[in-house]
């Protein structure tokens, strides 16, 4: 049995192929996926190691939480007083007190030097003692020595061509000072710190520029060799004071790792989602292939059977066929995925992101996972109609195997109708349901899934109205019509694989088009502002809060009202606040303030979101339990509730003065602005622009702008995922042309008799053309139909974040409707061709 199922897996190459390289693909994305997260996580545990190097042990302040368990890391600093004492610790050697915050570089002709990706600006402490410095070592001039001296990254120096004694002018969250650069630095054997921008000072500079007086963020200790690490780090610990903790210079950065790590998560997870995907759709072709394997063979496995064969035999058989398919796909799998890896990391760069060099990869873990699911995905797609193959009956060998056609069971009609009605009703629900959220995607789930449950029954009046134009094109136009309804189930299996693909397509497409559209609605309805300030990226970030006072001061400007984010732990669960200035939110904001006044917010108030104070029992005047990372527990006071959706993020809102004591590194993200009455729109903004000339980190944008850029953000995220979803309609396309080739070669004496009868090599051509015209409409029908309300479900259960609008890109619809056409004509081409070389007279003699 095993020799046999060699032979009959070596027999039908083309088959072979086809089907192994649809699996090949998605176990290619897993693969890449799972090797291009190994090396971040092995990239960033060697960088961080390396950069902190010269670090034995490190005294800072202790934090309430790390960005590791949910929010940025920021710690209070520390007194000043504390570096005397640590000095005088045994085993110690080296201590400098070093501080680090925001620090954005501008060139030689005043403009920002930004990182891509929204990366960080930072600016760091120079320590005197150079191993102390670890891996940060300067590549070219000397380090700074003096008050007006800076060492800049050699990546920022390069790429904005700034040269050694150059001046430039950084900002900081006070006011921009001038700096001549003196050096460029490294981080081993990387020229930027992670994509950020780094600019590195004297202690006392970065104390007055970054820090506090009279206080460091932390104290960095080099050992004299003479205790270990961990003994340093407990000597240091008994002597620093309440608060203050001291850690091996070791697991300060493996912690900044993990950090950095729990950052990018997101990228492993959002890529491991697309190849399961892929995984899901190359799982139809499998099932597909194996049902036509079944039909074609019914004659052998009968004739086995009549042999002696038992059922177990034969299903064994096929599932070790299945087994040997999914081991040999999966292997050129992996192998695929290592340059699917690098692809991947150069998608990654093209979206901003930066990271540090490495070789790939490629652990025994990784290797098992892939092989393990590349076959287990392939045995369980071929596991049902392997089991379809044990109820060939022995007779069936003295008759001509025929082609399965058998209708839909009943059962099965009713299930997939029952899961999609289901899933409708639960949709509604959900969008009716004030948080409702979850039972929207647990409807969309069962909906899907009734889809492709009840499409076989769709195939049949489908391809009946599809294929009725082609029957002006004569003879191989109907044919290729009757093909398709012939077997419903095989015509489904085929156009479902394209229609997933394509539905998640259309559905993020109808998202993004929503949430654009929308963006200009939530800023007339929810702001009163006539201008913006935005961070000058256009990728997130942020800027200091002197450019609120910058543009207060320009003529025509009536206020401003500024506006931050961060994150907390708001009743013991991490949430995301906004930060605003009481006296004046009001005004630039409509938060509908249903009791209380956001005026009241003083140093201890919060507002909450109705909806989240009704579902907590809070009511005005009510004490919360707030925990931020650097400076631990406190209580606010609820000062007002509101309803007002779109513009601020999150539930809660506290004021500047709040985050300002709790947040030692706080910066605005957005500046509303009121003008005058009568003050000339463009005018005024134009005096904003020359005013921001001293802080080139913002910029003004009117609410046109604004909205147009938020779009532009949604444009690039839809582009990532529209490309990450192309592989899976690849995939779907190999399943059309295997299902063509093996119904080209499961209809050979029925395309031997048309030959026969007089049919040309072009008729047939034409066919079978059009039968994968079919089979890709109807893949492409349902599935723009199912995109479309995935879509629209997904932009209705996010009216209460601001999608307030409902687009559906019909251009774009259309577009892929005919694409999908297009594309089923170039995958009918191989096909075709050997539906056209059957030789008549073996096929009409065929067994």
């Amino acid at each position: 049995m095993f020799t046999a199922t060699i032979r009959g897996m070596l027999a039908h190459k083309l088959r072979l192929v086809l089907t192994t390289a649809s699996i090949a693909l998605g176990v290619a994305f897993l693969a890449g996926t799972l090797i291009l997260t190994d090396t971040m996580n092995g990239a960033f545990d060697t960088f961080f190691g390396q950069v902190s190097s010269g670090e034995d042990a490190v005294v800072r302040h202790e934090t309430a939480y790390t960005a590791a368990s949910g929010a940025g890391v920021s710690r209070a600093p520390i007194s000043a007083a504390v570096l005397s004492t640590v000095r005088d610790v045994p085993g110690v050697a080296v201590a400098e007190g070093v501080d680090s915050g925001y620090a954005l570089i501008t060139d030689t002709h005043g403009k920002a030097v930004l990182p891509a990706g929204g990366a960080p600006t930072m600016g760091y402490t120079m320590t005197n003692d150079v191993k102390l410095r670890g891996h940060v070592r300067l590549l070219s001039g000397r380090a700074p020595s003096g008050p007006s001296d800076v060492a800049i990254d050699a990546s920022s120096a390069a790429k904005h061509h700034i040269p050694l004694g150059s001046t430039v002018r950084i900002l900081f969250r006070g006011p921009s000072e001038t700096f001549r650069v003196v050096g460029t630095v490294g981080f081993g054997h990387e020229k930027s710190f992670g994509g950020t921008s780094s600019a590195y000072f004297t202690s006392a500079t970065a104390q007055r520029v970054l820090g506090t007086p009279g206080a460091f963020d932390e104290i960095q200790v080099r050992s004299n060799g003479a205790v270990s690490d961990a003994a340093l780090a407990t000597q240091l610990n008994a002597v620093v004071p309440h608060g203050v903790q001291a850690i091996t210079g070791a697991a300060a950065a493996k912690e900044a790792s993990k950090t950095i790590k729990h950052l990018f998560s997101f990228v492993g997870v959002l890529f491991t989602i697309f190849a399961a995907i892929a995984l899901f759709v190359g799982s139809f072709i499998i099932w597909n292939t194996f049902t036509m394997i079944v039909t074609q063979r019914s004659r052998e496995i009968a004739l086995t059977r009549a042999v002696g064969a038992t059922r177990r035999q034969v299903l064994t058989n096929l599932l070790a066929e299945a087994a040997l398919l999914g081991v040999a796909a999966s292997a050129v799998g992996i192998g695929v995925g290592i340059g699917v890896a690098k692809g991947l990391n150069a998608l990654v760069g093209a979206l901003g992101f930066s990271l540090p060099t490495a070789a790939l990869q490629i652990n025994a873990r990784t290797i098992w996972a892939c092989m393990i699911v590349g076959t287990v995905v392939t045995v369980a797609a071929a596991l049902v109609p392997a089991r379809r193959a044990t109820k060939v009956l022995p007779i069936e060998a003295l008759r001509d195997a025929t082609p399965g056609a058998h209708a839909p069971s009943k059962v099965r009609a009713g299930l997939g109708t029952v899961l999609t009605v289901g899933g409708v009703l639960a949709v509604v629900a959900g969008l009716r349901a004030d948080h409702g959220r979850s039972m929207v995607l647990i409807g969309m789930l069962a909906t899907v899934i009734g889809v492709i449950t009840a499409a076989p029954f769709a195939a049949r009046p489908l391809s009946a109205l599809i294929g009725a134009p082609l029957r002006s094109r004569g003879l191989p136009g109907d044919i290729a019509r009757q093909n398709a309804m012939r077997n419903p189930r095989r015509t489904a299996s085929t156009a479902t694989a394209l229609m997933i693909g394509l539905a998640l397509v259309i559905g993020m497409g109808v998202l993004a088009s929503s949430m654009k559209a929308s963006f200009g609605t939530v800023l007339h309805n929810s702001t009163n502002a006539s201008l913006y300030v935005t961070p000058v990226n256009g990728q997130g970030g942020s800027f200091s809060p002197d450019v609120a006072e910058l543009v207060r001061a320009v003529p025509g400007v009536a206020a401003v009202s500024a506006t931050g984010t961060g994150e907390a732990r708001f009743d013991g669960s991490s949430a995301t606040y906004s930060s605003v200035d009481p006296a004046t939110v009001e005004r630039a904001v409509k938060l509908k303030v249903t009791a209380g006044a956001a005026a009241a917010l003083g140093a201890d108030g919060v507002l909450v979101r109705g909806s989240v104070a009704k579902g907590k029992g809070w009511t005005l005047g009510d004490r919360v339990p707030v925990t931020f990372p650097a400076t631990g527990k406190r209580v606010l006071t609820i000062k007002g509730l509101y309803d007002g959706k779109g513009y601020l993020d999150g539930d809660y809102v506290i004021s500047q003065q709040t985050e300002e004591a709790s947040v030692p590194d706080r910066l605005d993200s957005t500046v509303l602005v009121m003008l005058r009455n009568g003050a000339d729109q463009s005018q005024v903004r134009s005096a904003i622009a020359g005013a921001l000339a001293a802080h080139p980190d913002a910029k003004v944008l009117d609410r046109k702008g604004y909205a147009k850029e938020v779009g532009g953000a949604v444009d690039q995220l839809l582009a990532l995922v529209s490309v990450m979803l192309l592989l899976s309609v690849i995939i779907a396309f190999l399943g059309i042309i295997n299902t063509l080739a093996l119904s080209v070669h499961e209809r050979t004496r029925e395309l031997g008799l048309l030959r026969a009868v007089g049919m040309t090599r072009g008729q047939v051509r034409a066919m079978v053309r059009w039968e994968s015209v079919i089979i890709s409409l109807i893949g492409a029908v349902i599935g723009a139909a199912l995109g479309i309300g995935l879509g629209a479900a997904l932009a209705q259960s996010l009216k209460g974040n601001g999608v307030t609008r409902l687009v559906i890109p019909g251009g774009q619809v259309a577009l892929y409707v005919v694409a999908a056409a297009i594309a089923g004509v170039l995958a009918a081409i191989g096909p075709g061709r050997s539906a056209a070389r059957v030789d008549v007279l073996k096929a009409v003699v065929a067994d």
